[in-house]
């Protein structure tokens, strides 16, 4: 049997109370959600103060994981450029790498599991905020129209967390977004070394050592740097997609201590 040391036993320990205080700091924006659908008249209003309130609750939330010694994590701001109606991307290998997103972006519009706009706890909170879900017919047209407004849009490209760094499996919905609205685009880089809360894990399947988190605000890319647009639009897509899980991957392995070093799933799986 495998003996844990005393930071790894605290550490479990303040996963559980990271868990439990998500689970009630999630109740504040809905009780929010209520009192802004009571007292707040526009619809626009409303929009921006739950957005404000999940910001801080999430600003709020990893920083005190790192308070805990749950994890550390470094933002690195490369980005000097106002973030405005640009689509925000990242990979996804963690749990919470929404959280840093969502904690360090104003006014950002997600694409959430439709599962968020059903659930009862969840539902008023998603629709006051004026989130998109992922099986919307006209997702496309949403995002464009919010985008053209001034919102961001955040999606992450794989869909899913990855079961290892360079997995980087891209859909098309990013590009084909950016695209349709002529977007920038923001690309975020969150790397966590030793890899924790991944895909198929329980909250107390921590790595033997606090992980380290690396949060990167990238320059903001063109459409234009990044592909032909003269190229059909279906050709666009593809090509877009294509040059941003390269754009990753290179980023990825550029880093020092990039976690997986090769393109093998983990054991468990």
């Amino acid at each position: 049997m495998k003996i844990l040391s005393l930071n790894h036993y605290w550490r479990i320990i303040a996963a559980g109370i990271s868990y439990i205080v998500f689970t009630v700091g999630a109740f504040f924006p809905v009780i929010h959600a209520v009192l802004i659908v009571v007292f707040v008249k526009d619809q626009e209003g409303k929009q921006k103060k739950i957005r404000k309130t999940i910001q801080r609750l999430c600003k709020f939330y990893v920083d005190f994981m790192q308070f805990l010694g749950l994890m550390s994590y470094d933002l690195e701001r490369l980005n000097s450029d106002e973030i405005k109606g640009k689509v925000v991307i990242s990979n996804h290998s963690m749990l919470i790498d929404a959280l840093f997103i969502l904690a360090y972006v104003d006014d950002v519009c997600c694409v959430v599991k439709e599962a968020l706009f059903r659930n009862p706890v969840t539902r008023l909170t998603v629709s006051l905020a004026g989130y998109i879900p992922n099986d919307e017919e006209d997702l496309i047209g949403m995002a464009a129209e919010k985008l053209a407004a001034g919102e961001n849009i955040l999606i992450f490209p794989e869909g899913t967390r990855n079961q290892y760094d360079t997995q980087l499996e891209f859909k098309r919905g990013a590009a084909n977004i950016a695209i349709h609205a002529n977007s920038d685009i923001v690309p975020f880089l969150i790397t966590c070394s030793p890899r924790a809360l991944q895909k198929y894990e329980s909250w107390y399947q921590l790595p033997d050592i606090k992980s380290k988190i690396l949060v990167r605000i990238n320059p903001t890319l063109t459409i234009e740097e990044c592909i032909d647009t003269s190229l059909a639009r279906t050709i666009q897509y593809r090509r877009l997609t294509d040059f941003l899980r390269d754009y990753y991957l290179t980023a990825i392995m550029q880093l020092d201590n990039y976690t997986t070093k090769t393109d093998k799933p983990p054991p468990h799986l």
